[in-house]
């Protein structure tokens, strides 16, 4: 007798599924097992090394501050820069999505 997949596992799920109890405490053990304790915490950060003498040094990450990080002239306004207009209409006589001759 050949049984096909489908029948074999809907075979071992009517199994499994047959004690309640038993699932109820298998997947409480599961979750309990899996969510014990807090997460670990994170690897330490590899250790920095200084630059060697002479080279440039990596910009920082920070936000500059002070007169120069305020940007200057029209860009500065709330726009933030040139306000955009719809596209323009299509000549006289043109009728979009018309095949041509």
């Amino acid at each position: 007798m050949r049984v096909s997949t489908r029948e074999a596992g809907a075979a071992f799920a009517d199994v499994v599924y047959a004690d309640q109890q038993w699932v109820d405490a298998e997947f409480d053990e599961l979750i309990s097992a899996a969510f014990s304790g807090p997460p670990a915490p994170p690897p330490p950060a590899p250790p920095r090394v200084p630059p060697r003498p002479g080279s440039p040094s990596t910009p920082s990450r920070e936000p500059a501050v002070g007169p120069a990080a305020i940007p200057a002239g029209p860009a500065a306004g709330p726009a933030r820069g040139r306000q955009r207009s719809p596209p323009a209409r299509p000549p006289a006589g043109h009728r979009a999505g018309a095949p041509r001759p």
